[in-house]
């Protein structure tokens, strides 16, 4: 893949970083049990890897073909997802357009390990052809199109960032507790606005409710992935 080699190694290091972070995620969820996208982490992970090696090929951990299968398998996947959503079907981060997203990424990631398998093919039989650019010319709309999709996503997310809830409000809801201004004159204890307790107890949250894990770091890995691969698609220009 063209581009100069430093700029390749950072994005190589973003996507590595991306990976370690959301299979730490799945990690912490099994653990202490707490709510994540474990299909969204998990896709992360594997395109993290397989990106780092597509920039640095000295970073490559998997065999020839391999990738093709699970990004085909992921694109079929997410489609589904997606069209579930769309339909009103409840699903794990349900949202429109959350799934659609991993749809283009998917197939984005299915469209470069394809022309980088045709240029080493192409090498082979001795055709001429150089880089992946050269191949990916027979489809340079598509390319151009899924970047551009990505980035608008890019957009998207980083524009309902800071609409999303830290991990701070997440964890007051979950655990409602009530605010103490101290002892009251007979000794028993007061709420904030200076009134006894009431005799009944207020509603608690319910028994093994977890705190998720952070909204807006799992979107912050989206953003760094869309980047990423828009990056990637315009190479193949």
């Amino acid at each position: 893949m063209g581009g100069p080699s430093w700029l390749a190694w950072i994005f190589a290091g973003v996507t590595i970083a991306v990976a370690a972070y959301c299979l730490t995620r799945l990690a912490v969820s099994w653990w202490q049990h707490r709510p994540t996208d474990h299909r969204v982490d998990g896709i992360h992970v594997l395109m993290g890897v397989a990106m780092a090696g597509m920039l640095v090929p000295r970073l490559r951990v998997f065999w020839a073909g391999g990738w093709e299968v699970v990004f085909g398998i992921g694109t079929a996947w997410f489609a589904w997802l997606a069209i579930r959503e769309f339909r009103g079907q409840r699903t794990v981060g349900g949202r429109p357009g959350h799934h659609l997203q991993h749809v283009l990424a998917c197939g984005a990631m299915l469209y470069m390990f394809l022309a980088a398998a045709s240029v080493a093919k192409a090498k082979a039989s001795g055709s001429g052809m150089s880089g992946m650019a050269a191949d990916a010319a027979h489809f340079p709309t598509l390319a151009l199109v899924l970047a551009f999709a990505l980035f608008g996503y890019v957009v998207w997310n980083a524009d309902r960032l800071s609409s999303l809830a830290p991990v701070a409000a997440l964890a007051a809801r979950a655990v409602p507790v009530p605010v103490l201004a101290g002892a009251g004159a007979g000794g028993g204890t007061s709420f904030a606005d200076g009134e006894d307790a009431p005799s009944t107890p207020k509603p608690q949250a319910p028994a093994g409710r977890r705190v998720p894990l952070s909204p807006r770091l799992a979107v912050c890995c989206e953003i760094a992935m869309g980047v990423t691969m828009g990056y990637m698609l315009i190479l193949v220009l």
